[in-house]
């Protein structure tokens, strides 16, 4: 049972956090940034105010046809173009204030463990062999699929590329794509052995599974799940026959060349790098919440599901945790979802450096598509940043500076404050909690704290020490509260009182209540 704190009656959780790894083929757009990658920082911090020991971590997903693609698109090799883009994001996520304690790219032991975790599910029986139609290009002897393959979703009629519609987030073969002229060069579909998980095989233990779970999905990716579930269930190609990502030889050396599906190939990934992640500490965890756009929707419902499932049947060690999965729609752009492979993108790194890390956080944050698609304008998110955010923030330093420079904490605060600082605790404490993680509600809590400070700040009595003590304290409250969403106000909050730094430090929720120890010395303002 979880309090509003966050705590259990066992103590501490153990949470490992993650998103969808990053597809090495560009820098991270603000439609990454304003989905998975900042609601998961967000998510790492807020446990870790609330008590809580988090493993944040992920990788590159260098095995995704559409490195290949974009690769042959820019004249570069593979190789190379995984390379600058794992720099790049590095990068971003720096100067983003993703605070990861794990990021790299998949090595030799990495595909040393994800052959072996697909090859023990092989052995035991849980794949089968079964031919499938895949379009065959006769003058390279290569069969498509993924990336290489488009056209219109047979479901929803929406562009889409061979795995997931991104429009209905229902799964599509690359076979029964709609071949149409926005669609590239039609190659004829011909028949081709692969292994393949027959989710319809284990209706059952899926089903069974979701009742049993006491976590709610978010609206989209429910509906994505009641959809499936309604259907017969399609087979998942376990491999595909190419010579991109990790090989396997289950057909035996002379057949045709066979590599793991690089979508399946993310959940073991997970198991990888957060197992990576948490080798300096207490092995295992407790809950496990992922952040994923809704594209991702269906693998992480049923393939990562099922290969869970039957990786803790078939003897593997893996852990069966609490698992949420948090979907986020897409952020657009001019009526566009953000997209590298389609060119439709504004860069991260570009926003962070014109607008600042805060300020960019904040404002994504409040916009950000968790639950619903959200339009991204940047004249709407500099006169927002204004009203909201800069404003309020230069009211509160001039008229704190001036009015209470040298003051400590040392009353009891009014009627008025104490009850508003509560109630903003309260709501803090609700976008924090996992039960109910919004990032949008953390950022709409910090607009009206600073909304409320800066209202309040400019109407304080001379002589009021009640008045002087809870505007303070109401300040102070933010080195932690404002912790997860914007950092570096923290941090200018934690200096205002000479505490000690919130960097790499993340201050504790149960402590918001304490007064600061030191004297206010005044709020500088951001540079």
């Amino acid at each position: 049972m979880t309090d509003p704190r966050g705590t259990t009656a066992r103590g501490p959780r153990r949470i490992n956090v993650t998103f969808s790894p990053p597809t090495p083929n560009g820098d991270l757009h603000l439609g990454h940034l304003s989905g998975p990658v900042l609601a998961a920082d967000v998510c790492a911090r807020s446990q870790k105010i609330l008590g809580h020991d988090v493993a944040f971590g992920t990788s590159t997903d260098d095995n995704q046809t559409y490195v290949v693609t974009t690769a042959e698109k820019l004249g570069t090799s593979p190789e190379a173009l995984i390379r600058h883009a794992l720099d790049s994001v590095t990068k971003s996520l720096d100067l983003a204030g993703v605070e990861v304690d794990l990021f790299e790219r998949p090595d030799a032991e990495y595909t040393e463990y994800v052959r072996e975790f697909f090859t023990h599910l092989w052995r035991s029986g849980a794949f089968d062999r079964r031919e499938i139609e895949l379009p065959y290009d006769a003058a390279t002897d290569e069969y498509k699929a993924e990336a290489f393959v488009t056209g219109r979703c047979p479901v929803c009629l929406a562009h889409a590329r061979a795995g997931v519609c991104e429009a209905c987030g229902l799964y599509n073969l690359p076979g029964a794509l709609l071949p149409v002229a926005d669609g590239g060069p039609t190659l004829p579909n011909r028949p081709v052995p692969v292994w393949v998980l027959d989710l319809e095989r284990y209706r059952d233990l899926i089903t069974d599974w979701y009742r049993a779970s006491e976590v709610t999905l978010r609206p989209d990716l429910a509906r994505v799940v009641a959809d499936t579930l309604a259907g017969p269930l399609p087979r998942i190609p376990v491999t595909y026959p190419s010579s991109w990502g990790i090989a396997v030889e289950w057909d035996g050396p002379d057949s045709r060349p066979q590599a793991v599906n690089a979508w399946p190939e993310i959940y073991v990934g997970h198991l990888y790098w957060l197992r990576r992640a948490r080798e300096r500490g207490v092995a295992g965890c407790d809950e496990l919440v992922q952040f994923i756009g809704i594209d991702n929707g269906f693998y992480n419902a049923f393939v990562y599901v099922t290969l869970a499932l039957l990786a803790d049947r078939h003897g593997l060690p893996v852990e069966l945790p609490r698992t949420r999965t948090l979907t986020n729609q897409y952020f657009l752009l001019e009526g566009r979802k953000f997209s590298t492979s389609k060119g439709d993108v504004r860069w991260a790194r570009d926003y962070l450096e014109s607008a600042g890390r805060d300020r960019a956080r904040f404002v994504l944050a409040l916009t950000s598509p968790e639950l619903q698609q959200s339009e991204f304008s940047e004249p709407i998110a500099e006169a927002t940043l204004a009203a909201r955010f800069d404003a309020p923030i230069a009211t509160i330093a001039r008229e704190l500076n001036a009015r209470l420079a040298g003051r400590a904490v040392d009353a009891a605060p009014s009627a008025w404050w104490a009850t508003a600082l509560e109630a903003s605790r309260r709501r803090f404490a609700q976008a924090y909690r996992l039960e109910s993680f919004s990032i949008r509600r953390a950022a709409e809590a910090l607009a009206l704290h600073l909304e409320v400070l800066a209202l309040r700040a400019g109407q304080l009595r001379p002589g009021d020490d009640a008045e002087a003590a809870g505007a303070l304290q109401f300040l102070w409250t933010l080195r932690t509260l404002a912790w997860p969403v914007t950092p570096d106000l923290a941090e200018q909050v934690s200096l205002a009182f000479g505490a000690e730094s919130t960097v790499g430090r993340p201050p504790q929720l149960a402590d918001v209540a304490a007064p600061p120890r030191g004297p206010f010395r005044g709020l500088a303002l951001f540079p």
